[in-house]
Protein backbone atom coordinates (compact mmCIF):
# COMPACT_ATOMS: atom_id res chain seq x y z
CA UNK A 1 0.00 0.00 0.00
CA UNK A 2 1.40 3.37 -0.94
CA UNK A 3 1.49 6.36 1.38
CA UNK A 4 -1.10 8.15 -0.76
CA UNK A 5 -3.49 5.23 -0.39
CA UNK A 6 -2.90 4.88 3.35
CA UNK A 7 -3.39 8.55 4.13
CA UNK A 8 -6.65 8.76 2.20
CA UNK A 9 -8.35 5.63 3.54
CA UNK A 10 -11.07 6.19 6.10
CA UNK A 11 -10.32 4.45 9.42
CA UNK A 12 -12.75 1.79 10.57
CA UNK A 13 -14.68 2.76 13.68
CA UNK A 14 -16.41 -0.59 14.03
CA UNK A 15 -15.64 -4.26 13.81
CA UNK A 16 -17.49 -6.96 11.94
CA UNK A 17 -19.15 -9.71 13.95
CA UNK A 18 -18.97 -12.04 10.94
CA UNK A 19 -17.28 -12.02 7.53
CA UNK A 20 -18.61 -13.34 4.24
CA UNK A 21 -16.39 -13.96 1.22
CA UNK A 22 -18.82 -13.82 -1.71
CA UNK A 23 -16.08 -13.72 -4.35
CA UNK A 24 -17.75 -16.29 -6.61
CA UNK A 25 -21.20 -14.69 -6.52
CA UNK A 26 -22.60 -12.46 -9.25
CA UNK A 27 -24.60 -9.38 -8.35
CA UNK A 28 -27.90 -11.19 -8.83
CA UNK A 29 -26.97 -14.02 -6.48
CA UNK A 30 -25.01 -12.20 -3.79
CA UNK A 31 -28.00 -10.72 -1.95
CA UNK A 32 -29.57 -14.09 -1.07
CA UNK A 33 -26.17 -15.14 0.32
CA UNK A 34 -26.00 -11.91 2.35
CA UNK A 35 -29.55 -12.49 3.60
CA UNK A 36 -28.63 -15.99 4.76
CA UNK A 37 -25.50 -14.74 6.56
CA UNK A 38 -27.45 -11.93 8.25
CA UNK A 39 -30.04 -14.43 9.49
CA UNK A 40 -27.41 -15.88 11.82
CA UNK A 41 -26.67 -12.48 13.39
CA UNK A 42 -28.51 -10.62 16.11
CA UNK A 43 -29.92 -7.15 15.39
CA UNK A 44 -27.17 -4.57 15.68
CA UNK A 45 -24.39 -6.93 14.63
CA UNK A 46 -22.30 -6.16 11.55
CA UNK A 47 -21.57 -8.40 8.57
CA UNK A 48 -18.48 -7.69 6.44
CA UNK A 49 -18.97 -8.81 2.83
CA UNK A 50 -16.27 -9.14 0.16
CA UNK A 51 -17.52 -9.21 -3.44
CA UNK A 52 -15.69 -9.48 -6.76
CA UNK A 53 -18.48 -8.26 -9.06
CA UNK A 54 -18.38 -4.49 -9.70
CA UNK A 55 -22.17 -4.50 -10.22
CA UNK A 56 -22.60 -5.16 -6.49
CA UNK A 57 -21.53 -1.56 -5.87
CA UNK A 58 -25.04 -0.57 -6.90
CA UNK A 59 -26.91 -3.77 -6.04
CA UNK A 60 -25.91 -4.18 -2.39
CA UNK A 61 -26.75 -0.58 -1.34
CA UNK A 62 -30.10 -0.87 -3.13
CA UNK A 63 -30.81 -4.18 -1.37
CA UNK A 64 -29.97 -2.60 2.00
CA UNK A 65 -32.40 0.26 1.33
CA UNK A 66 -35.14 -2.18 0.34
CA UNK A 67 -34.64 -4.48 3.33
CA UNK A 68 -33.96 -1.79 5.93
CA UNK A 69 -30.50 -3.03 6.90
CA UNK A 70 -27.91 -0.30 7.47
CA UNK A 71 -25.03 -0.04 5.02
CA UNK A 72 -22.36 1.13 7.45
CA UNK A 73 -19.50 1.49 4.96
CA UNK A 74 -18.38 0.55 1.46
CA UNK A 75 -14.78 0.30 0.30
CA UNK A 76 -13.70 -0.27 -3.29
CA UNK A 77 -10.43 -2.19 -3.12
CA UNK A 78 -9.77 -2.22 -6.86
CA UNK A 79 -11.76 -2.37 -10.11
CA UNK A 80 -13.37 -5.69 -9.16
CA UNK A 81 -13.34 -6.12 -5.37
CA UNK A 82 -15.57 -4.25 -2.94
CA UNK A 83 -16.09 -4.64 0.81
CA UNK A 84 -19.38 -3.79 2.44
CA UNK A 85 -20.22 -3.57 6.14
CA UNK A 86 -23.91 -4.16 6.80
CA UNK A 87 -25.55 -3.76 10.21
CA UNK A 88 -28.55 -6.00 10.76
CA UNK A 89 -31.57 -4.00 11.83
CA UNK A 90 -34.44 -5.50 13.77
CA UNK A 91 -37.53 -6.30 11.80
CA UNK A 92 -40.81 -5.01 13.25
CA UNK A 93 -41.68 -8.56 14.35
CA UNK A 94 -38.27 -9.06 16.01
CA UNK A 95 -37.57 -7.98 19.58
CA UNK A 96 -34.70 -5.52 19.88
Amino acid sequence: MTYAMACCMKPLHFTADQSLDAAGEACGTVTPVIKQALSTLAPGQVLEVLTHDPATRLGVPAWCRLTGHELVDTREQDQQRTRFWIRKTPRPSQPT
